[in-house]
């Protein structure tokens, strides 16, 4: 069976991804690889759990071709071409084509006869991923399989086996797909929408629409407030999912702040939502200021079990979830599942597209004021916005620490 990749809870609010057996417990080379190499550096709970995910396919793999590479480590047997060739073109599928009944009926030819005839004989197209992740899968797998094998090894303390290993690692480096080093996502839900579909979307979610698909007005309420945060502040699915009810100051120039909550005791939620990077404050229209005011006083306070803790948007649904913070899932699954039967055309838009569409716009208001400050030189009031000022800018609203970040939302 192939181990399953879960998030623990512990009591003090951490989450700690861990990679599961068929018994539901913890695989110590996984777990130790996590402990060591990942939640000691610091990695967002999200990146260790992709992590995993990525090593999941290294497991299949070893399925399919019958091999237990830690035994073959310990006896200082390492990955050689033929091998890392083989793994990948497997690390290129897509694992949902890869069904869990087919891997125990892996062809049981010699490894290297098998490889040759994988590549002379013919045989039905298989679905495969990108390219971005297909270079992360072999990016963690070698940093996965470098780690491990000096593990086993160690006692030995032999030179040979350190050359041996290190060779092994750079030949899977080599083989991930050229020029994806530092490359931006190709996926089409990483790109700004136009601004017509992103307004015709906006119109809908507003609570006294007569195309919103929602009926209850404290839901069109949240609803119209979150996609409002989402469309007005550029800010992450997860910061969103992650501001508490105090991050917001209604004063006269309105704020809201993002702020880091990584293992929050008062987060329930096992998938816990967090600021992916820098904290910051971030302006917000007045009329969705005084929206979210309204929500609170209105409707968030009149919920019982959202008295409880401190975050503002949250599940509206009169089950277990009632009151709880909002989670990731309810906002794909049910909140833009629903906003896309309305239009077909919506199916093009998803939260992180706002993002996308907010430095978009940023982009416009700065070639407008560049535009102006060029027509009228005698204005000492229309300063232009240097190419660093521009940078600077977008990396303070985007929480990005260092600039080269907000390259791919230039």
């Amino acid at each position: 069976m192939v181990p399953v990749v879960s998030i623990k809870r512990f009591s003090d609010g951490e989450r700690v991804p861990m990679m599961m057996d068929a018994s539901g417990l913890p695989l110590f080379y996984p777990t130790l690889y996590v402990t060591a190499q990942l939640r000691n550096a610091g990695l967002a709970v999200n990146t260790i759990r992709n992590r995993l995910s990525d090593l999941t396919v290294l497991f299949r793999w070893e399925i399919v071709y019958s091999r237990d590479l830690l035994s073959e480590f310990k006896q200082g047997h390492f990955l050689d071409l033929p091998d890392i060739i083989s793994l990948r073109d497997f690390a290129k599928l897509d694992m949902r084509e890869v069904p869990e009944a087919a891997l125990g009926s892996a062809n049981t030819l010699p490894q290297s006869q098998a490889l040759i005839e994988a590549h002379i004989a013919p045989k039905a197209s298989q679905a495969t991923v990108r390219a971005q992740q297909h270079y992360n899968r072999l990016s963690t797998i070698a940093e996965y399989l470098g780690f491990v094998a000096s593990v086993v090894t160690q006692h030995k303390r032999s030179p040979a086996d350190v050359s041996a290993i290190d060779k092994m690692v750079l030949a899977i480096r080599q083989h991930r797909p050229r020029g994806l080093a530092n490359k931006f996502s190709d996926d089409p839900h990483d790109k700004s929408p136009p601004s017509e579909l992103i307004e015709r979307f906006m119109a809908v979610t507003a609570v006294d629409h007569s195309r919103n698909p929602f009926k209850d007005k404290s839901i069109r309420q949240r609803n119209a407030i979150l996609f409002g945060l989402l469309r007005y502040t550029g800010m992450r699915r997860g910061e969103l999912l992650s501001l508490r009810v105090s991050d917001f100051d209604f004063g006269n120039e309105p704020l809201v702040w993002i702020r880091r909550t990584q293992d929050d005791p008062y987060d329930k939620r096992r998938y816990q939502p967090v600021a992916k990077t820098k904290e910051r404050a971030l302006p917000l229209p007045q009329v969705l200021a005084d929206d979210i005011q309204q929500y609170v006083t209105d409707v968030r306070a009149t919920i019982t079990p959202a008295r409880r803790h401190p975050y503002l948007l949250v599940s509206h649904r009169k089950d277990k979830v009632y009151g709880q913070p909002l989670s990731e899932s309810a906002l794909g699954s049910q909140i833009m599942a629903r906003m896309r039967t309305v239009d077909p055309d919506f199916a093009a838009i998803h939260p992180h597209s706002f993002r996308h569409h907010f430095n978009y716009e940023l982009s416009v208001r700065i070639d407008n004021q560049n535009k102006k400050a060029r027509q009228h030189p005698e204005d000492g009031s229309i300063q232009p916005v240097s190419e660093a000022q521009e940078h600077d800018i977008r990396s303070f609203l985007n929480g990005h620490r260092g600039k080269d970040s907000s390259a791919a939302y230039n």
